[in-house]
């Protein structure tokens, strides 16, 4: 604070918590600061605030009435034609950068005058400057005549006098700001050379926080609407601290680059799987009754709430989006054909795998139906071996030796048995070794009952009818000679 009891005013954050609000505050000899003004910026949100700056200084206890305010929309730069650019950005040429304007407009109301604030530079020191010129002569004098009354208003005639302003930084390093009020000339020619007036401040902007007006040269200053002077004061302060001393994209509320639309960008949700479906768990029973007479359609009227591009930025923006999308989609595709792909692959893998599973399982029953077959066979060639008896030994010598010429009957050769191994010889003499009997059938020295020996004793055989043959061998597989009883 230069004196505190000049005239200052502090710009101060919001009362409501709004961001991008501020309020501006009054301090008089020494008194406390109290609200003067509302600055208000439009929300960052909205999308007509996008790639602009814009201010307005409303009355701080009269919220609709507002004194003044600012709209700036830069210029651009054009876009690169260099292919090297436009592959590194992922197919879309660069985005347009703002360019810092080099002058802005205030529009002031009742009376309506616009105020140009030109930047430029000082000739002497290269600091920057910012002039603006306002009339002496802002109201139109009360007057009865009709003629007076079509008149336009002296803000818009080029005969009024004008004053000029002008803001200057007081040096290179340093941040506060100076506004002036230039020198008058003298000279009754009107010429430049001699007889100049000195500059005479009439504001102080310091740190950017604070402005202090001087009061004791403010009223040396001929001009009719000094409120209006103080507006403009307040306004192109504001302007130069945020538009030439901040963040180029956060003043002009630039909005970010878009992602590389080299497919870097997070998944999105399909189209199907964002539509809504349908309700499954309504009965028929519950299902809501349906009008009697159809409703005629509502006719919907679609609003986009993005104005349209005013602006090479906002047009880049559109193309990098559209750009964007397209290259989401043809990634979504390129997606779908390789899930597609190898959900086919895993398909025809898991088909071929049964397939193999079930030629090894048939050659394992073919195998296991071998084994079982041959081992089957084995059983049946086991059981009929066991079964069918073997041949006997056919004997060599088995004829008597011929003496004094008697002919002894032959024995009859033994055959095999029958498949009953226990039915009883035809004849007599044909007594096997297997059925030793205890006496000759012809006799009835044996009977039935013990006409089969008994398991675990060895019977011996008895001499035939005429005692001709000999005893069985210990074997009683074969018979042998009777000796002679002559020698």
């Amino acid at each position: 604070m230069i004196d505190e009891n000049l005239p200052t005013f502090y710009l101060r954050p919001s009362s409501d918590n709004v961001k991008h609000n501020a309020s501006v505050l009054l301090s008089q000899y020494g008194s406390e600061a109290a609200p003067a003004y509302s600055l208000r910026h439009p929300d960052p949100a909205s999308p007509g605030s996008k790639n602009r700056y814009a201010v307005a200084l409303y009355d701080s206890y009269h919220p609709d009435i507002l004194y003044g305010e600012v709209l700036l929309i830069p210029e651009w730069t054009q876009p690169s034609l260099s292919q090297e650019e436009i592959r590194r950005n992922g197919g879309v040429p660069p985005a347009p950068q703002p360019i810092l304007p080099s002058a802005f407009v205030i529009q002031l109301y009742n009376p309506d005058q616009q105020i140009v604030v030109q930047q430029g530079l000082s000739k002497w020191s290269a600091t920057p400057q910012w002039v603006f010129e306002m009339p002496q002569q802002s109201f139109r004098q009360p007057s009865v005549a009709s003629i007076d009354r079509t008149q336009s208003d002296p803000t818009a005639s080029e005969t009024t006098p004008k004053l000029r302003f002008k803001w200057k930084k007081e040096g290179r390093l340093s941040k506060d700001y100076v506004c002036s009020l230039s020198g008058k000339n003298t000279n009754p020619d009107g010429s430049k050379r001699k007889n100049r007036e000195p500059d005479i401040t009439i504001s102080i902007f310091k740190h950017l926080k604070e402005i202090t007006m001087y009061e004791p040269n403010l009223m040396r200053v001929d001009i009719e609407d000094p409120k209006g002077l103080e507006v403009v004061m307040l306004l192109s302060a504001i302007v130069i601290r945020d538009v030439y001393n901040g963040n180029m994209r956060d003043t002009f509320n630039v909005s970010d680059i878009p992602r590389r639309l080299s497919g870097e960008t997070a998944p999105r949700k399909n189209s199907y799987e964002r539509t809504r479906r349908p309700r499954t768990d309504v009965l028929p029973s519950q299902a809501p009754p349906q009008p009697s007479h159809p409703r005629p359609p509502l006719q919907v009227q679609t609003v986009n709430p993005r104005p349209p591009p005013t602006d090479p930025r906002s047009q880049w923006e559109i193309d990098a989006e559209t750009a964007r999308l397209k290259k989401e989609v043809e990634r979504e595709e390129r997606e779908r054909r390789h899930a597609e792909h190898a959900e086919t692959k895993r398909v025809k893998k898991m088909l071929e795998e049964e397939e193999r599973r079930a030629r090894l399982k048939q050659l394992e029953i073919d195998k296991e139906t071998e084994r079982l077959k041959r081992q089957l066979e084995k059983e049946q060639r086991q059981a009929q071996k066991n079964n069918t008896p073997s041949l006997p030994v056919r004997p060599t010598a088995n004829l008597r030796p011929n003496f004094a010429g008697l002919n002894y009957p032959q024995p009859p050769v033994q055959r095999p048995h029958s498949a009953n191994p226990h039915r009883p010889p035809a004849g007599p003499y044909l007594q096997g070794p297997a059925n030793n009997a205890s006496s000759s059938v012809f006799f009835g020295g044996g009977s039935s009952s013990n006409s089969r020996p008994q398991e675990g004793r060895r019977v011996g055989s008895k001499p035939s009818l005429f005692g001709l043959l000999g005893r069985s061998d210990q074997s009683g597989h074969r018979l042998t000679k009777k000796q002679s009883a002559v020698f």
